[in-house]
């Protein structure tokens, strides 16, 4: 049921009706929601420091928000805020995470590159160049299939390709794009004619969590786009050490700063931090110690009896 429910839904439960469970799960909704667009805009090391000042600024306010039509415009307020603080956005650039097995990017898509296609390839370089007007774009696009049809088909086949030639553990593609996500590459490429369209766009997000993962996986590479990553030649593909590469942040989980399962109204710690690992840590470095202690006991008992 959390699932499927929407934000708004699981704020009524929470709000009115003490739901723990609903809770957690709106909160979790809204920590990936968070990922995303710091992910889109600043990638995972830079959009670090605004996911969790907007995440610790939701974990002290949601107790007072009320109304379930404020939610969102709330929510999103405190998201921009921290957007314009750490400076917008990012130009484009080689962000090696978790999910890229530590590996480039950029040489991610170069080594991918010919299986793509030429005409693909032009349309995707286009795109997340800003030196491309928007007339252009889409005068290759109806050549190409039709706006912005042809550039959905591109960026899904791309993200097939990173799966089955550079096994990247991408998630969402979907076999036929859905033509309601017209604005996504333009979103990740910075096309947006305005602020006000964009901030439109990203609260949109909130109400289709798979697209929010969808936005956060891709995210590196949207980068990598920007950053010219079709401009150089094609390099091997480099494949991960190891045969699965979980990323370090959602969709797959939260960040460390994310909501906690504890979510309780008029707790002031609805939203805290994940707990760290260092008792546990310190409680293996005890039992080392006793189990020393123990045979020490033992070697002594034994050499007394003999």
């Amino acid at each position: 049921m959390e699932s499927t429910a929407t934000v708004q839904e699981l704020f009524k439960r929470w709000r009115n009706q003490g739901d723990a469970d609903a809770g957690m799960a709106m909160a979790q909704k809204f920590s990936d929601w968070y990922y995303a667009v710091t992910a889109a805009r600043f990638g995972d090391r830079e959009g670090r420091q605004p996911l969790e000042v907007t995440c610790q600024a939701f974990e002290q306010g949601i107790v007072q928000v009320t109304r379930t039509s404020d939610l969102i415009d709330w929510a999103y307020g405190l998201l921009h805020t921290n957007l314009v603080t750490a400076g917008n956005r990012v130009p484009g650039g080689d962000f090696p995470n978790a999910l890229t097995g530590n590996r480039s990017p950029t040489a991610l898509l170069q080594a991918v590159r010919g299986q793509l296609g030429a005409p693909q390839v032009q349309l995707l370089a286009m795109t997340f160049d800003p030196d491309v007007d928007l007339d252009s774009l889409t005068l290759t696009a109806e050549d190409a299939g039709g706006m912005p049809h042809a550039i959905l088909q591109a960026r899904y086949q791309l993200k097939r390709l990173l799966i089955e030639q550079a096994q990247v553990p991408l998630q969402v593609v979907p076999d036929q794009p859905n033509l309601d996500l017209a604005p996504l590459p333009l979103y990740e490429a910075a096309r947006m004619e305005t602020e006000q369209e964009e901030a439109a766009f990203e609260k949109w997000l909130i109400s289709d969590i798979e697209l929010c993962k969808d936005v956060a996986e891709f995210a590196a590479f949207a980068h990598a786009l920007r950053g010219g990553a079709f401009s150089g030649s094609p390099v091997p593909v480099a494949h991960p050490e190891t045969a699965t590469v979980q990323p370090s942040a959602p969709p797959s989980s939260p960040p460390s700063s994310a909501p906690a399962s504890t979510f309780e109204p008029g707790d002031d710690q609805d939203l805290a931090p994940q707990r760290s690992k260092l008792p546990l840590i310190l409680g293996g470095v005890i039992v080392l110690i006793l189990l020393l202690l123990i045979v020490v006991v033992a070697t002594v008992f034994f050499v007394f009896l003999s």
